[in-house]
């Protein structure tokens, strides 16, 4: 029938982030209208039938205009609501009394981009930027003063994502004429 007719599942957290995913643009929800459709088959649905369904949907709602489509919920998502959306991990220091260092970080002042670090002396540091000039650099360069941990534990925490126990993935069927 149609060239471009295209029928799939797309999945996402919300509705609007699995609708996105489609390859046309979803205007009219078919939900109500397939569920009223499927009442009145008798026996079983072959996917023939969805598929002339969903063609003689968009016929009427779109009147077949490429690039776009409907939609129909299977399972509805569940956002996350969770206030703290997170889990922080403590790491505990095993390893012995931490012991830090000066790290000199010699960086593009434009992009932020770590170039070098020097561990020594500020001079040390000024002889690495002299040295990065010489070799061709042309940017502008800027030179700050960090901490590194070189005895102990280095890692502080963790932290991790967690949604809502009740969060889940919402299902979708679109279909549309691709443009």
């Amino acid at each position: 029938m149609f060239l471009n007719f295209k029928h799939l599942e797309v999945v996402g957290e919300t509705k609007q982030d699995a609708l996105d995913s489609a390859p046309f643009k979803v205007l009219y929800d078919a939900t109500q209208a397939y569920k009223n459709w499927m009442e009145k088959q008798e026996g079983t649905v072959t996917e023939a039938m969805k598929k002339n369904f969903y063609i003689e949907y968009l016929a009427k709602k779109t009147k077949n205009a490429p690039g776009v489509g409907c939609s129909i919920t299977i399972e509805a998502a569940v956002a996350s609501t969770r206030e703290r959306p997170y889990k922080i991990i403590d790491v505990k220091n095993e390893k012995g009394k931490r012991k830090y260092t000066t790290i000199y970080l010699i960086k593009d002042q434009d992009t932020n981009e770590i170039l070098a670090k020097g561990d020594e002396t500020k001079a040390k540091a000024k002889d690495i930027v002299k040295k990065l000039y010489k070799d061709g650099y042309k940017g502008n360069i800027i030179c700050t003063y960090s901490r590194e941990v070189v005895e102990g534990e280095p890692v502080a925490f963790y932290a991790k994502y967690e949604k809502s126990k009740n969060a889940k993935n919402g299902r979708y069927v679109v279909f549309g004429i691709e443009a």
